[in-house]
């Protein structure tokens, strides 16, 4: 028996009843922006042959798939770091693979800079927190070009909203309909998703929202690690269901209700330098974990302890990847492998 799927005119329904709110954190130095803008600030770099470099590319010049290797990337100017959200607009990706009785509505949101990770660190004394101490990894976190994604689950036969999925640092958190009250706030029927400082991750509702927690000894004395990811109201509000441009529908291709490909969807390469990285030393880190617990207001710190510290979290800090980011068509959540 086939599935039943969304028309054209369901998934614009969808889109226009459902779509989300995104919610920019007010101190957001990186905000949103379109790809016209991140390319009026951009050269496409070919790497086996600089002459052929295009300082602000349209879309039509961008290479095509199949990827050849690292060959095309981007480099930007200063000014296109903080973004323009005045140009900011929700790419949606819709889906329905062979089997769903659902079709997954993706809001792409693009910003032209990821900014630098922050850390908490938290001294503890018998489990504890004594003191804390915020910390800007800068430029562990930094890489150009971002893609982050908040998806609309719609029940293909019922039309109504099943579900909500937010990208998190690489992550698909799938909250379903039994969440919505105690989770969401909804303007409407449409949900708000707040945007995190620097990083851009979706959450469902402001605070600090840790990740990656680590925790070393604890009892008499230990330290607790924790990445912020800082989500607030009061900046920036892009309304997803008014300002976007449905890119991709893959159950409607090869008909006459398909959506028109923009051309900056074919292109393979990062949306940033090839090959880059940065690495932390265990002293840099040490110096991290002073600061956090305390030497600056006077506090002994047991340097033994720092020593074991420092050892047991280097692995997370000692390379972080700062090229730009992956082509989002490239990316398993766009192709629904969550």
């Amino acid at each position: 028996m086939t599935q039943p799927h969304l028309t054209r005119p369901d998934l614009e329904a969808a889109i226009q009843k459902y779509g989300p709110i995104l919610q920019v954190n007010p101190t957001e130095p990186y905000q949103n922006c379109s790809i016209e803008f991140f390319l009026s600030h951009a050269t496409l770099i070919d790497s086996k042959d600089p002459s052929k470099n295009i300082v602000h590319p349209t879309a039509s010049q961008l290479p095509q798939a199949p990827k050849k290797g690292t060959q095309y990337y981007f480099q930007i100017e200063d000014a296109c770091k903080p973004g323009d959200f005045s140009t900011a607009i929700a790419y949606v990706n819709a889906l329905c693979k062979t089997g769903w009785t659902y079709t997954d509505i993706q809001f792409w949101f693009f910003s032209a800079f990821n900014g630098p990770g922050t850390a908490l660190f938290s001294s503890l004394e018998f489990n504890k927190v004594k003191h804390t101490g915020t910390i800007d990894l800068s430029p562990l976190g930094e890489h150009v070009g971002d893609w982050e994604y908040a998806a609309i689950r719609i029940d293909n036969t019922t039309k109504e909203l099943i579900g909500i999925i937010l990208s998190e640092h690489g992550k698909n958190i799938l909250h379903p309909k039994a969440d919505f009250a105690k989770t969401f706030t909804f303007e409407g029927t449409h949900p708000l998703i707040y945007s995190s400082r620097n990083g851009h991750a979706n959450f469902p509702s402001p605070g600090p929202n840790f990740t990656e927690p680590i925790k070393i000894l604890g009892s008499p004395v230990g330290l607790q690690f924790d990445l912020l990811n800082t989500t607030a109201a009061g900046g920036n509000r892009l309304l997803a269901y008014e300002k976007y441009q449905v890119v991709e529908a893959d159950w409607l291709k090869g008909t006459p209700n398909a959506y028109p490909s923009p051309a900056w969807l074919g292109y393979p390469y990062r949306w940033g330098p090839e090959g880059t990285s940065i690495s932390m030393d265990s002293k840099t880190l040490g110096q991290f974990i002073v600061a956090a617990l305390g030497k600056s207001e006077g506090v002994e710190v047991d340097e033994l302890l720092v020593v074991k510290v420092a050892s047991e979290l280097l692995h997370a800090f000692v390379r972080s990847d700062i090229n730009g980011s992956a082509a989002p068509a490239w990316d398993a959540a766009w192709l629904g492998n969550y």
